[in-house]
């Protein structure tokens, strides 16, 4: 219950600006709720789409299962290896608009973006 709360608080104190997020050809609009991989519109689902948001918000760093759990799915009763499939259908996602590899996975701590 205390994670709960403590991750509620945590993503009321941010704030989304107009700004796209970008890394490499990859372009995710906060405000349009939208992702373009080389100019071309890529369909993801909400959950995919906070992934990636996440991901690009904290580029550099690598985030936990748990972390985005909380992040994608956060009134989920979900375990953490859920986050797994969902990332595994981005990654498909994405090396099919021709973004292959952005996504790495770090054994045993989680997921993070690969450097431009």
């Amino acid at each position: 219950m205390v994670a709960r709360v403590k991750a509620v608080l945590r993503r009321a104190g941010t704030q989304t600006t107009g700004q796209p997020l970008r890394l490499s050809g990859v372009e995710l609009d906060p405000l349009a709720v939208r992702v373009r991989v080389l100019g071309q519109r890529l369909d993801v689902t909400m959950t995919e789409y906070r992934l990636l948001e996440h991901l690009l918000r904290h580029r550099g760093r690598v985030c936990s299962r748990a972390e985005l759990l909380e992040v994608a799915l956060p009134d989920s009763d979900a375990l953490e290896r859920v986050i797994d499939t969902h990332l595994w259908n981005l990654r498909r996602k994405l090396e099919g608009a021709g973004q292959p590899n952005i996504i790495q996975t770090v054994r045993g701590v989680g997921f993070r973006l690969a450097d431009e």
